[in-house]
């Protein structure tokens, strides 16, 4: 018997009937605010979040899994006879990636491959479909693990955010390039490059950042056979419109859609746009 586990941080953004179908473990982060404590996904939801985020000046925190979580983890799944596929978050984001290092090497196993997604969000969740996927065509775990390796520098990702208050509180803008980006319209889109996030543009209006989106995508180039993907944070009106663009513009008929988790969403608040894609 093909006896694999999948298993992912929560920053991976899966839907959850897919979660369910692949029955993929999912290990949360923890989000402190106001001195409490949270498991993304858990006992902390979206709304939830975006309530914290309009109360005051500060963000919340976000920590990653600690080695214990994932060796606790690990062992019960290894015990079950399963090899594990454990994917996670650029390790230039977080240090997630480093402590499932850790937890294999406390438990001296060979039984547990883990992969740097180079990504964040739903381009994690991708791989670990993609793997669920090869695990139910009965490939072994080393094929597997080659093919994510393979496919993690591929994986692009786009953010364009509505509101540049979250920027400014992380951080990130200072108060008046934050007032005047707002005067202005000014709609940031993040992406992914080398696992790291950076800007890949400014637009004024959220239309014309749409479009750099699609522009994006077309610039790239995309594997027209794995997974496409958009999605949002609560700004569903904008997101029927990309939607259009990217089944009109890209010829993009079967797509997912995900949302975007509070982790990810802590840094960007509510109104984000997100595209997921692999670059051919």
């Amino acid at each position: 018997m093909n006896k694999i586990a999948i298993v992912v941080d929560s920053t991976a953004d899966i839907p959850k009937e897919l979660v369910k179908k692949y029955n993929i473990r999912v290990i949360p982060l923890t989000v402190s605010y106001k001195d409490r404590n949270y498991y993304d996904g858990v006992d902390l939801k979206i709304d939830d979040l975006l309530k914290m985020l309009d109360e005051g000046e500060e963000l919340p925190k976000t920590s990653q899994v600690n080695p214990a979580r994932f060796c606790d983890e690990y062992k019960r799944l290894l015990d079950e006879g399963y090899k594990i596929i454990s994917i996670h978050i650029s390790s230039n984001l977080s240090g997630t990636y480093q402590s499932a290092l850790i937890a294999k090497d406390m438990l001296e196993t060979e039984d547990v491959y883990v992969v740097d997604s180079r990504t964040v969000s739903f381009g994690t969740g991708m791989l670990a479909l993609k793997a669920a996927k090869m695990v139910e065509e009965g490939k072994d775990i080393e094929e597997i693990y080659n093919t994510l390796n393979e496919l993690a520098p591929k994986s692009r990702v786009a953010f364009a955010l509505d509101k540049l208050e979250y920027l400014k509180k992380g951080g990130r803008l200072s108060g008046a390039q934050a007032a005047i980006g707002t005067l202005l319209n000014i709609k940031p889109i993040i992406y992914i490059t080398e696992g790291r996030l950076e800007i890949l543009d400014k637009t004024r209006g959220m239309k014309k950042a749409l479009t750099r989106m699609i522009k994006y995508v077309q610039e790239e180039g995309f594997e027209k056979d794995e997974l496409f993907a958009v999605g949002t944070v609560r700004d569903f009106e904008n997101l029927a419109e990309f939607e259009g663009m990217v089944r009109s513009e890209l010829g993009v008929d079967e797509y997912l859609l995900a949302e975007v988790g509070t982790v990810v969403a802590t840094y960007s608040g509510p109104g984000v746009i997100g595209i997921w894609f692999y670059k051919k």
